[in-house]
């Protein structure tokens, strides 16, 4: 629990609601490349003849390579070092909820720097809510560093829950512990996810739906700032 005056500083300092939608590696076709120039087959596989057949794809085999780099391929939209951002959604306090997305901006880098020079402008608090937030935060860090933008605030995804950011997940489920943002909302008694989820994100991306996109990091954070209220006791259920 966080010492008392640890909760008078942070009463004193404005709350920023944000969510983040990844997608993979960039450009796919050269990083789907590199995968297969680099993939192994299943660590249960040991004859010679056996593995060959999983890499040519022969027989029961056939597609399973594939279908094994897509998956390699679409788990580095959750790694900083590889995925990239391509929207942000966010809201200070009770502020109106707001989103930037590659839609509007030439690159990833363009847009990050535009969200943080209109962030400074709205607070100067570096205390982040979400649901899962330590994700959104390392993400963001790690983006930064490698695209060379200076954030100009402590993305501390390694510091303390209600002490240097508020995660609705550790607030409901623990340190380590795990619950969706749809479950804590069924929970809770929200509606929860419409027909996008983070699984369909880069599809959608690849689409051209980059307005569904930003429609849908909007709503997370609106979901997630009421979970926020209903978990610190600021709003009873049915409350808006």
């Amino acid at each position: 629990m966080a010492s008392e005056a640890a909760k008078n500083y942070l009463g004193t300092r404005n709350k920023i609601h944000l969510d983040i939608e990844t997608i993979p590696t960039q450009p796919e076709e050269e990083a789907k490349k590199v995968i297969a120039d680099n993939i192994k087959p299943p660590a249960n596989m040991s004859k010679a003849e056996t593995i060959q057949e999983w890499h040519e794809g022969k027989g029961k085999y056939a597609g399973a390579k594939e279908a094994l780099i897509e998956e390699v391929y679409r788990k580095t939209a959750l790694d900083g070092a590889y995925g990239e951002v391509i929207a942000i959604g966010f809201a200070v306090d009770d502020g109106q909820v707001m989103s930037f997305s590659r839609a509007n901006f030439v690159g990833e880098d363009v847009m990050l720097a535009a969200f943080f020079l209109e962030l400074a402008k709205i607070t100067k608090s570096d205390f982040f809510v979400g649901h899962h937030i330590r994700f959104d935060l390392e993400f963001l860090f790690k983006r930064c560093v490698i695209l060379g933008i200076n954030p100009g605030v402590n993305l501390n995804f390694q510091g303390r829950h209600n002490v240097h950011f508020f995660c609705t997940q550790e607030a409901w489920a623990g340190f380590k512990g795990f619950i969706s943002q749809d479950n804590l909302c069924k929970v809770l008694g929200v509606e929860g996810k419409t027909d996008l989820d983070g699984s369909k994100v880069y599809d959608a991306y690849k689409a051209g739906e980059m307005d569904r996109i930003e429609a849908y990091v909007r709503d997370d954070v609106e979901k997630e700032r009421y979970n926020y209220k209903r978990i610190t006791f600021q709003v009873r259920p049915g409350d808006e």
